[in-house]
């Protein structure tokens, strides 16, 4: 064949090689090289059936899960960020010039110390010692959270590891208390987690405890922001925070603290953490750098009661095996030596004036048709609309023009909210709000009074 074509003879037996390896040809001792009796086109090569349908009569498609099918437009975004998208910090280059300074001196003494091998190679499951360390100390002070190194596992942001608190902790069937309206990708995990939700209301002083004991009194974990509601913003009392407590105390039931953004709080002081009041190991608490730093950091952290350290050092591995040991030793540095505080501090101003300029330009074009709330902390604050519109018409005409708008309708699971929606602003320039707000007022317009 290589004489007839004109080509080397390793051509020739690489392709040869090439067919065997595919099962496009079988080799027969003594004989030589045959046709495939079956080929791969005949079992894989069919034109792929529509959703729903059957291939060929008596078989069916495989069955997804469908706990998780509603959850995957939540995690499609698009790029750029368009106003009001929620949850996004401010990506400048300029405010994050200081992790890009760190990051560079990280590499730069494992080149001067031949360290390269402890950083490019393997980490523990629980995530780096330096980092571990440098989170608790933030977390104490900033958060009132009470802990050691042992119990602080780092994950790949919050929800991974509530994902990995479910592994851990839940039992299929059971029933979690959540807020209601909520955070959709914690009712995605506790589905996903083959428990059953448990909607409780959530008014000005957070989670209803009282309500939550009359639906579910023996529901085996509760799932909930205390700091800052999400999406409503509420603070929870202090007599409820108790109230939860004393409730998982009782009954033996786990509290999942999510803390996902407080740390930027306008007015006062920060709100202590939950897990702080909490004497008998019932709360765990989850805490991320996404929002504080940037989206693709994609480090977060579990505050676990000891026993479930072990455990959840396992989950780890199987889900991930270990963390970026670059980006841990970077952030570690970067808390150590008080950059992250300089971060906050810098961004807590820069994030209460993008917030006051949304309230400002909305209460001058929007009056009448939008009531925004000021925001005690975050990157998104709640905006009401006027009774009978509705928000999910609003949202989709909002994409026409350009806007990201979150429609309180979408977090809600029984309890119905008069329509509203959530602005984020953390991410956009005071120009670029003034805009979207003209934008805004376009849509509000259009909607039927």
């Amino acid at each position: 064949m290589a004489a007839r074509l004109g080509i080397a003879r390793n051509t020739v037996i690489q392709a040869y090689e090439q067919l065997l390896a595919e099962g496009c040809v079988e080799s027969r001792h003594g004989s030589g090289h045959f046709v495939a009796s079956i080929l791969p086109s005949q079992t894989s090569g069919r034109k792929k059936p529509r959703d729903g349908l059957r291939s060929e009569q008596g078989t069916k498609p495989a069955r997804l899960n469908q706990d998780f099918a509603f959850v995957h437009p939540q995690f499609r975004t698009a790029i750029p960020v368009r106003p009001f998208r929620t949850n996004i910090p401010s990506l400048d280059p300029e405010d994050l010039r200081p992790w890009l300074r760190v990051h560079m001196q990280v590499l730069r003494d494992a080149a001067r110390y031949r360290s390269h091998a402890r950083l490019m190679g393997e980490t523990d499951a629980i995530g780096e010692l330096q980092l571990r360390q440098a989170i608790v100390e933030h977390i104490s002070l900033s958060r009132g959270v009470r802990c050691s190194p042992d119990q602080v596992i780092v994950t790949a942001g919050a929800l991974h590891a509530m994902d990995l608190l479910l592994r851990v902790i839940a039992h299929p069937g059971a029933q979690a208390w959540i807020e209601d309206p909520c955070f959709l990708g914690s009712l995605s995990v506790l589905r996903g987690a083959g428990l059953e939700p448990v909607p409780v209301f959530v008014d000005s002083e957070g989670l209803n405890v009282a309500e939550g004991r009359r639906l579910a009194p023996n529901a085996s974990l509760a799932v909930i922001c205390p700091s800052k509601q999400y999406p409503l913003g509420s603070i929870m009392s202090l007599q409820r925070r108790l109230a939860l407590i004393k409730w998982a105390s009782q009954t033996g039931a786990w509290i999942i603290e999510d803390d996902y953004d407080s740390e930027y709080r306008y007015w006062g002081k920060p709100i202590p953490s939950l897990q702080g009041l909490d004497s008998g190991g019932n709360v765990i608490y989850v805490g991320t750098f996404s929002k504080v730093l940037f989206p693709a950091l994609r480090v977060g952290f579990i505050v676990a009661p000891s026993e479930l350290v072990d455990p959840l050092i396992a989950a780890r591995a199987l889900s991930g095996r270990h963390g970026n040991a670059i980006e841990q030793r970077v952030l570690a540095r970067f808390i150590s030596e008080g950059h992250l505080g300089r971060h906050i501090r810098r961004m807590r101003r820069l994030y209460k004036a993008r917030m006051e300029a949304l309230l400002h330009h909305a209460k001058r074009e929007l009056a009448g048709m939008l009531q925004v709330e000021a925001a005690d902390s975050g990157l998104q604050t709640i905006a009401w609309l006027n009774d009978g519109v509705d928000d999910r018409s609003v949202y989709k005409a909002g994409l026409r023009e350009g806007l990201e708008l979150s429609h309180l309708s979408r977090y809600c699971i029984d309890h119905k909210m008069p329509p509203g929606l959530l602005l984020g602003f953390g991410a956009f320039s005071e120009e670029e709000i003034a805009e979207a707000v003209l934008k805004m007022r376009r849509v509000l317009e259009q909607q039927p009074n």
